[in-house]
């Protein structure tokens, strides 16, 4: 197993990385609440289950995609999404690409994070530049992850009027 398999699928989690009490996955009970949909667009089945496993524990529903065109045939079938991880090296169309076509489609907005082992920070201007909110390279800790969902979901909460 890789090291950013063991580290997207770990086990010993602490219990905030095991999505405990955790600020960004608790409804209000002022409000209907359905659990937000986050697109996971990841080619590696092993880092893929381990993300949406963690996504389950920190009250979110996932929807998995395999390649690029996957993901963008999920984000059409899912109007309610307005979440995304996306693995820049996709089969298909690129993650790069999904951002870009995610960026000019009409609809309403969907906080990306370019979850990528490019470490480079030339690499990481060009996500963010190319459409991408946020970049988390891999390996990652399950918890760094958590908090980054958790401000893209409280900007597009906010922005919805929902907060």
């Amino acid at each position: 197993m890789s090291e950013e398999e063991k580290e997207v699928s770990e086990t010993s989690a602490s219990p905030a990385e095991e999505g405990q009490e955790t600020p960004a996955a608790t409804p209000s009970p002022a409000r209907d609440y359905a659990p937000p949909k986050v697109l996971v667009a990841e080619d590696n089945k092993v880092v893929r289950k381990g993300l949406t496993n963690f996504l389950v524990k920190w009250g979110y529903t996932p929807v998995e995609a395999e390649t690029g065109d996957e993901a963008m045939k999920a984000i059409e079938e899912n109007p309610d999404m307005r979440l995304a991880i996306l693995d820049w090296n996709l089969p298909g169309l690129s993650g790069m690409q999904v951002c870009q076509r995610i960026r000019t489609r009409p609809g309403d907005y969907i906080y990306i994070i370019m979850f990528s082992a490019r470490k480079s920070a030339q690499e990481q201007i060009m996500a963010l530049d190319g459409g991408a909110d946020d970049y988390l390279t891999k390996p990652s800790k399950p918890s760094i992850l958590r908090a980054r969902l958790g401000v893209g979901r409280r900007i597009i909460e906010t922005a919805l009027g929902r907060s």
